[in-house]
């Protein structure tokens, strides 16, 4: 956890604290080969997102809170085996249960549903929780069916990524959240009370540090003494994260950690997990109190000096309100669920360019008539706002240029069905009704588009289910995939001009938050008198090959979008003037040097050009 000198910290109440005193990992040394369909541990449709031990066909065992398995069933129920006392979350067709001390053959499905296909979580939501999985038992000729394949977001942490003091703990944290809202597959490698550094720890504790825990494949509660003896190491080759979202040093700080050496040990654990992971986007958070800020941001710039272009620091000052009153912390130092969800609404859209997508606020869309969508804020939706039909044939659209669209929005008692199509072409009917609220959904995803100009359409059909009690729709956000991987940082300015080069001559280069095209924040050129400006950023190590960059932007014309460095002519593209967003394109830009400087030019004799761009994507054919 993260915990302030004895007093300030949270721990898991007692009732949970007996399950340290579970058994270890069951053995069976007899080898059964992988089947697909029925359930069992073995079974290839089942997805394992975590660390998990394997080594027993009869009982895989996860170790670190939020670890869960993932599957989808035929049929209208399912049950879950379970080796020994344990407790968890299972979440069926999006709705969550929590079962305390179960053991044996757990029915999931009390109240059975529509015959069908379903979707299935069952995630450890506590810090010493382990799921001793055995299986899962469906109707007489039902089977499982593989969820879809998603990127892995890693979250790394101590109390905060576990989610003390939050309703739902490591299921209603802010890493639970974001990875949820990405449509990703996620883990937080986090517990309570851990340090970055070795050697440094309560008095109540010897817990290693993270710069050693992290390579493990059991959790701290495991370790008998410092160098927690007999902890095997993890196989960092069962999965592959995309992207590490490190928030570690409160506990350090409350330790004293030297400065010094906290920002050897970080630099040196940013180095140590770049080797595990070596294309992935690596996340160095500064702490949500502030410790170690400094020392933080110097262990990402040594990194980058030493030519890791992809480690990122994320400044969070001000995404929570610690003052008297506010209600973003449950202790002063633990965020509340409603700071988690601030935490994830700001994390979010810095996260999400770095997976090859872009994503698009309900102000952004195009609406039949404004009349028939009215607008407010909704706490959980995306940026906090959402519009809303419940008019018959009331619409709007999205155009996008991409590879595919997954739509997102709110679920509620009142919601009825939508009517979802692309490029005119055959609608699909998305029921959006819950008996619970729930925004920021996953509600539907396009089968893969040639890549190009599309359109999204969302209707408002007028029908609902049988349980409804209204028919509206929202609009709340779209993602756009782009078809490749995202190559810059901060490509859509929520940090900032983190990670861009700037120069100007009378004028100033500057973000703002009045007109973003997605997120919160957009990059600025502006002056009030004849002025140039340059934000560039350069990429190295680069495969050779062929390459596009894509950037949103409003302002006067002539601004330019350019690549040069890259082996052959610079190119560039201008813009013209429009108050609203428009997308700029270069392709086929053929890299043969390793290298590229992605930019954006300014140069005006009357003072009155001004330039903004959002949502700026590079990436490899």
């Amino acid at each position: 956890m993260t915990g302030h000198r004895g007093s300030v910290r949270a721990i898991a109440p007692r009732h949970f604290l007996r399950l340290a005193l579970m058994g270890m990992a069951f053995s069976c040394s007899a080898s059964v080969l992988a089947a697909t369909g029925n359930g069992d541990p073995t079974d290839t449709n089942i997805n394992y997102v975590g660390r998990w031990d394997k080594s027993s066909s009869a009982t895989y065992r996860s170790y670190w809170n939020g670890s869960y398995l993932s599957t989808k069933f035929t049929g209208t129920t399912v049950k879950v085996k379970l080796a020994e006392k344990t407790v968890f979350m299972a979440i069926v067709d999006g709705v969550p249960t929590t079962y305390w001390d179960a053991v044996g053959t757990i029915n999931l499905t009390p109240a059975p549903l529509a015959n069908g296909t379903h979707s299935l979580k069952i995630v450890a939501k506590y810090e010493k929780t382990e799921l001793p999985f055995q299986g899962l038992v469906l109707d007489a000729g039902a089977v499982t069916v593989r969820p879809d394949a998603l990127p892995l977001v890693e979250f790394v942490g101590d109390s905060i990524t576990s989610g003390v003091t939050t309703t739902d703990v490591a299921v209603s944290d802010y890493a639970w959240l974001t990875g949820e809202r990405m449509a990703a597959d996620h883990t937080q490698v986090s517990y309570p009370g851990i340090t970055l550094s070795d050697g440094y720890h309560y008095s109540d504790n010897t817990f290693p540090g993270m710069e050693s825990l992290y390579f493990k494949l059991w959790q701290a509660n495991r370790c008998p003494d410092v160098a927690c003896t007999g902890n095997p190491a993890w196989n960092f080759a069962n999965y592959t994260a995309r992207l590490v979202v490190v928030n570690l040093g409160s506990n350090d700080s409350f330790n004293s950690v030297p400065t010094a050496t906290f920002q050897s040990r970080y630099t040196g654990f940013l180095q140590n997990i770049r080797a595990k992971y070596p294309n992935a986007d690596i996340f160095a958070l500064r702490t949500f109190g502030g410790f170690y800020q400094a020392e933080t941001q110097a262990a990402v710039t040594a990194r980058v000096n030493a030519g890791d272009a992809k480690v990122h620091y994320i400044d969070t000052a001000g995404w929570l309100d610690s003052s008297s009153g506010s209600t973003d912390f449950t202790d002063g130092l633990h965020p509340s669920d409603t700071g988690h969800v601030k935490v994830s609404n700001r994390l979010l859209p810095i996260l999400l360019p770095y997976l090859g997508r872009v994503t698009r606020n309900d102000t952004s869309f195009s609406y039949d008539n404004t009349a028939n969508w009215p607008s407010g804020s909704q706490t959980g939706a995306y940026q906090n706002d959402n519009h809303w039909s419940g008019l018959t044939n009331a619409y709007y659209q999205v155009p996008f240029n991409g590879t595919q669209v997954k739509l997102y929005g709110g679920q509620a008692p009142a919601h009825g069905i939508a009517a979802v199509s692309i490029d005119g072409g055959a609608e699909v009917a998305i029921d959006t009704y819950s008996a619970a609220r729930k925004d920021d959904v996953l509600l539907w995803s396009s089968p893969v588009l040639a890549a190009g100009g599309h359109t999204l359409k969302v209707r408002a059909t007028g029908m609902k289910n049988a349980s409804a009690s209204n028919t509206f729709v929202t609009a709340d956000r779209v993602d756009v995939i782009d078809g490749g991987v995202n190559l810059l940082s901060n490509a859509g300015f929520e940090n900032g001009l983190g990670g861009w080069f700037t120069g100007s001559q009378g004028g100033a280069v500057s973000t703002a938050t009045t007109r973003p095209n997605s997120g919160a924040s957009h990059l600025v050129h502006s002056g009030t008198g004849a002025y140039w400006a340059y934000t560039a950023q350069t990429l190295t190590g680069l495969p050779n090959g062929l390459y596009t960059v894509k950037a949103w932007v409003r302002g006067t014309a002539g601004h330019q979008l350019y690549v040069k460095n890259f082996g052959g002519s610079q190119v560039a593209v201008a813009t013209v003037a429009s108050d609203g967003y428009t997308q700029l394109t270069l392709s086929n830009i053929n890299v043969s040097n390793g290298n590229a400087e992605i930019g954006f030019w300014t140069s005006d004799s009357t003072g009155t050009g001004w330039l903004n761009v959002d949502d700026v994507t590079f990436y490899k054919q």
